[in-house]
């Protein structure tokens, strides 16, 4: 027993230098159940994305939050871990530079945490089959020119994320048929029996 708990420490120990230290990563099968952000440079948060490398930004991480680790892998050289917020609400991935790991006890009460957003507002929408459009609740993250993410709201607890690149929609995380239809600056998009009016200035500003 004396020589075990030096030796469970230093294996710790190994595994926090090697998140730590660029270049190195922690070994698949060490892996935590969860990572707590180290930050991005400078402190701020860290882009959690929909696919590693240059996907759309999904939300904001900040430093010392928990996460479930749902496993990483080698992109281009550089390891990327797929991660889900305790809420349940937001999933992705994030650069494993920027990871420490964490013990299970050290994740704090399950909240959810607003994503900094570009802009707020309302636009209509239609969330059940058959319903008249109303006021639905946006946010919106602008990740590059003509590029967002967009989080609307609408009735029976529906919330959906919709995918803008290149200054026009192009997914969401919905189910059903995905289309689009514009009509000046106006896009109509339907996710199966679901419909949302995306003003262009949504995703571009002003």
């Amino acid at each position: 027993m004396r020589l075990l708990v030096p030796f469970l420490a230093c294996l710790f120990w190994l595994g926090t230098a090697a998140a730590q230290t660029p270049g190195l990563t922690v070994p698949a099968d060490a892996e935590p159940d969860f990572w707590a952000v180290r930050g991005a440079a400078g402190g701020s948060r860290l882009n959690l994305r929909e696919e590693p490398l240059e996907g759309l930004i999904i939300a904001g991480l900040p430093p010392g939050e928990v996460v479930r680790n749902r496993g990483c892998r080698t992109v281009r050289a550089e390891r990327w871990c797929r991660v889900e917020r305790l809420s349940g609400a937001q999933s992705g991935w994030v650069a494993a530079r920027f990871l420490l790991p964490a013990p299970p006890g050290s994740a704090p009460p399950v909240t959810e945490e607003e994503p900094a957003f570009d802009a707020t507002g309302n636009i209509p929408c239609a969330t059940i089959p058959g319903q008249t459009s109303r006021d639905c609740a946006f946010g919106v993250l602008r990740s590059a020119p003509g590029a967002a993410s967009l989080r609307v709201r609408g009735a029976a607890g529906v919330t959906r994320w919709i995918y803008f690149d290149e200054g026009a929609p192009v997914r969401s995380d919905g189910e059903g048929v995905f289309t689009v239809e514009r009509l000046n600056d106006l896009f109509l998009i339907r996710i199966g029996g679901e419909r949302y009016e995306v003003p262009l200035a949504v995703v571009n500003g002003g």
